[in-house]
């Protein structure tokens, strides 16, 4: 089984959009513009799994990848089950054995995650996909997003969601540790503050309950040497759909900034 190449339609692999024929359920992925079956008078609508639970139908293990993904190593390769459409990716945060067998995977439960496929070089372009899959029984679980009308309005300013994002594995500090903590979290291969924004973000709208079409900012704090911040707000804004729907995207304001701190205050200035 070879590795996905990226798409040129970035965004309908950010956020795993299929289509479905409203006259006969089909679902096609990547999305058509007419059903197979009921021909080009059909009626299509966009169906999103960005936030849904799937479970592993097949696959393989990868254990010599191909030059561009020799960062991962070994890895697990297959086929997401949602619902009646089946979709190609990669398991993250999970490293298999060399003798495992691909029928103890068969089952479980999957959810997607936003991380990076992989970079045209150092300098190069970075492509990043929700085509990755956690196991659901593993680290984060699924949490369901249900948007929830406001019950009253308020006229004072205030936090109506938050989320965290840390990664799973961690390593030992040397001795007594640093400043008394003896243990620091150590991002999987294919993941960066990039991804590490759009989880958080994800886990706050999900907290909040909330139609990301309100958020109109989004501001980014990335701890970056100074003059060396990634355009990562665009990103985030994009695969969580923030604000307003614009040609093939959304339109939102905000800013990257080099400090987490300046990001917080910015937003209240």
């Amino acid at each position: 089984m070879s590795e996905p190449m990226a798409r040129r339609k970035s965004l309908i692999d950010y956020r795993i959009t299929a289509s479905e024929c409203q006259d006969c359920g089909s679902v096609y992925f990547p999305p058509k513009s007419f059903c197979n079956v009921e021909g080009r008078a059909s009626k299509m609508a966009s169906v999103d799994y960005f936030y849904e639970q799937g479970e592993f139908y097949s696959g393989s293990i990868i254990s010599a990848p191909t030059s561009q993904f020799k960062y991962l190593d070994t890895y697990l390769m297959g086929v997401a089950q949602f619902g009646n459409v089946k979709l190609p990716g990669r398991i993250t945060d999970h490293t298999p054995g060399q003798t495992d067998d691909i029928n103890q995977y068969i089952g479980r439960p999957l959810v997607p995650r936003f991380r990076r496929t992989y970079a045209d070089g150092h300098d190069g372009l970075v492509y990043y996909s929700s085509l990755n899959f956690t196991f659901a029984d593993e680290y984060y679980p699924r949490q369901e997003y249900v948007e929830v009308q406001p019950s009253k309005e308020i006229d004072r300013p205030g936090i109506v969601g938050y989320g965290a994002y840390i990664p799973k594995y961690r390593i030992k500090n040397d001795g007594k540790g640093i400043l008394g903590v003896t243990e620091r979290t150590l991002p999987f291969a294919d993941e960066d503050t990039t991804t590490f924004s759009v989880e958080a973000g994800k886990r706050a709208l999900i907290h909040a309950g909330l139609n990301s079409s309100y958020v109109k900012k989004c501001f980014v704090g990335s701890e970056s040497p100074t003059y060396a911040v990634k355009p990562i707000m665009a990103t985030v804004s994009q695969v969580l759909e923030l604000g307003e729907k614009f040609e093939d995207g959304f339109f939102s304001g905000g800013v990257d900034t080099q400090f987490a701190c300046k990001a917080a205050t910015d937003l209240f200035i």
